[in-house]
Formats: structure tokens, C-alpha cells, sequence
């Protein structure tokens, strides 16, 4: 299919046009005006997605980014299938600076610098792909009241192994009715973070097995039925959390949670196990002292023993499921991240540095 895109930019759009353009994406220039005739501009194009930038009156326009947003969003309410996926676009600063204020997490998909954008024109434009697809493949479910827990692809084996809290919020009649909702859920609270899906890296970490090894890919081919096949599978490689955990139990270790093991162990058993793998141990920071790997540094995505890493403060709003965040010491230090750890964790933190 096509995948059809207004962008509104008020300034030069030409590079990201173009940048777009390379990847598939039929891209089209909307400059606003007024209000009331930019919306028209933009339904005249029947665009299949929303790319605008933040501040959209540097150019003489009379609009802003959000207004807009805030007028498809809603008026999807009413007419479902004119839900439309929304992307903001802008610079670092100024997408962090809007972003502090909640609210705006109700208006767009998802938000990207232009530089970013242009390092990762493909995987932003796939992403954009999915988008569309996605809010496709939700409308025809919605449309036929069919459960949404659907759109997660869950293997059987694991149906009841996944947090019931997950079905309940897709089951709600808010999800049903709303797809920017339900897709915003999937993609923001159950498969970009670490939780019930986890990424390459922290797979990896668990595993104890550096993804630079030799046999990375075949290893991974032994869980392959654990592999997110989901919504937005495309953008994000995920394996299912809970799934390789049983698959260490049933396959590898029955005796020993994969958390109670440090990466050699690991490593020594995996190469046992599968005679002739060539497998290198993963590394972490060069601080750490445990090796019992279990989730990544926020900052450099290096393998992390959560004992020895420091938490970072969490959004009231996160669901139960999602695994808490963190940074290594390394990265607190080179980088000045005190400021977002909890209190207790400056405390252990500040304690810690004292004394290296």
C-alpha cells in the first residue's frame, strides 16, 4: 500500500522531504496559514499520517503544533476512522521542553529531532509505516468488536503468563472505541520499555552472551517461538520476557532462575548445553562487580546488575509490569544524571563517591 504523508512546516522543508521520500513515503508539503485553512489544506491531501514540526509561526504562520493535534485527536472521538497517526518533529530542546508538560502525551505518537530523523531515516520511516498500518489493523478490529489482546500476538504457551492487567486495559471501552489510545498503549507501555518485552540488549544482559559473538544469531534462534510478532514487531525487535525465562528452565537450567546467575555461569552452561556454539561473555561496566546482569544503563545501554546500578525516578503513571530504570555509575558520574535518581539513590550514590 502507500503510505501517504502531510508534513506542516512553516521554514525549509526540503530535507526531511527528501529524506523521507528515499524510504518509501509519499511525502507532501502543507505550509500553514491560519487555522481554519491549514486543517482544510491538510484533509484536502487525505493524508494517511501527520508529520508537523513544533513551532509552526517562525514562518508567519498563526498555529502551533499542538492546536492542531489537539483538533484531529478531537475530532477522532466522534468519527473513529478519521483517527490519523500524528508525528511531532523538531530539535532536542525544544521537544524535552514541551514534553515536561503531561498533557502532550494525549496529541502525538511519538517525537524525533530533525537530526535524528536524518541519522535514522529508515527506521523512523518504518516506524511511520506501522503507524498507519497499525491504526488500519485496530479500526477493522474495533470496527468487528474483536478483542484487541489480538494485536499482541501472545504465543499460546504464555496466555497465561502475561499480566492480566494488560487484556483488562485493552478490554476497557475507552481502547475498544479509540485508536490512537490502544495504539499508544501497545507501543508506549508495553513494547518500546522494559517488561513483559525486553530488546536485544537486555536480552543479551540476561543471557550473559555479548551480541558481538560469533553464534548471537543462531543462539537466539533457539527461542525464536518467544519473538514478538505483534504490533509494531517491525520497528522494535522484542522477545517475550516471561518466555525466556521458561525457556532457560525447560531447556538449559532447571535448577536456577536465569537472575541467580552471573554471566559466566551462564555462558559456561549455554556452551555446554549447545556443544560447538561460539559464545563470548558480555561486558558491563567497567565498575561492576557482580556480573549478575539483569537490565541496561539508560544512558550508554551497557549490560547492569540492578544492585549496583542506581534507580532512576519514575513516572507515577507507569503500569505495574514495566522494570524500573536505571544508570551505572559511570554514566552518573561522566554525565551529571544525579538529578534524576531517587533520594535514597543520591544517598548511596554520593556515599559511593566519596570513597572511589
Amino acid at each position: 500500500m502507500g503510505y501517504k504523508i502531510v508534513y506542516i512546516e512553516d521554514l525549509d522543508a526540503a530535507s526531511v522531504l527528501h529524506d523521507l521520500s528515499r524510504c518509501g513515503l509519499d511525502v507532501e508539503h502543507c505550509k500553514p496559514t491560519s487555522f481554519t485553512e491549514t486543517i482544510a489544506d491538510v484533509d484536502e491531501r487525505n493524508p494517511d499520517l501527520i508529520l508537523m514540526d513544533f513551532r509552526l509561526m517562525q514562518g508567519g504562520g498563526e498555529v502551533d503544533a499542538p492546536a492542531i493535534a489537539q483538533y484531529y485527536r478531537s475530532r477522532s472521538i466522534d468519527a473513529p476512522k478519521q483517527s490519523l497517526p500524528i508525528v511531532l518533529l523538531s530539535n532536542d530542546q525544544k521537544i524535552q521542553g514541551y514534553y515536561d508538560d503531561f498533557t502532550s502525551h494525549d496529541l502525538f505518537d511519538f517525537s524525533i529531532s530533525k537530526g535524528y530523523l536524518s541519522e535514522r531515516k529508515e527506521k523512523y520511516s518504518h516506524l511511520m509505516k506501522e503507524l498507519i498500518d497499525s491504526y488500519g489493523t485496530i479500526s477493522a478490529l474495533q470496527k468487528n468488536d474483536k478483542d484487541l489482546l489480538e494485536l499482541l500476538n501472545t504465543p499460546d504457551s504464555l496466555q497465561h503468563d502475561v499480566d492480566p492487567r494488560i487484556n483488562e486495559i485493552l478490554s476497557s471501552k475507552k481502547y475498544q472505541s479509540n485508536i490512537y489510545m490502544a495504539s499508544s498503549f501497545i507501543l508506549n507501555s508495553v513494547v518500546k520499555p522494559i517488561g513483559v518485552l525486553i530488546g536485544e540488549d537486555v536480552l543479551s544482559a540476561r543471557l550473559g552472551v555479548s551480541m558481538t559473538s560469533v553464534d548471537w544469531k543462531e543462539l537466539c534462534k533457539y527461542f525464536n517461538e518467544f519473538e514478538y510478532k505483534g504490533l509494531y514487531s517491525g520497528a522494535y525487535r522484542r522477545w517475550w520476557s516471561v518466555g525466556i525465562d521458561n525457556w532457560w528452565l525447560e531447556n538449559v537450567d532447571s535448577n536456577n532462575h536465569l537472575k541467580r546467575l552471573n554471566s559466566a555461569q551462564k555462558l559456561q552452561l549455554l556452551i555446554h548445553k549447545y556443544k560447538g556454539i561460539q559464545l563470548d561473555k558480555v561486558k558491563g561496566d567497567t565498575t561492576s562487580k557482580t556480573e549478575t546482569f539483569w537490565s541496561i544503563c539508560q544512558h550508554s545501554l551497557i549490560p547492569i546488575d540492578p544492585s549496583e546500578a542506581f534507580e532512576i525516578k519514575s513516572d507515577l503513571t507507569l503500569y505495574p509490569w514495566l522494570d524500573s530504570q536505571y544508570y551505572s555509575y559511570t554514566s552518573i558520574r561522566d554525565n551529571d544524571f544525579n538529578e534524576y535518581l531517587t533520594d535514597l539513590e543520591k544517598l548511596r550514590y554520593k556515599e559511593l563517591a566519596k570513597r572511589s
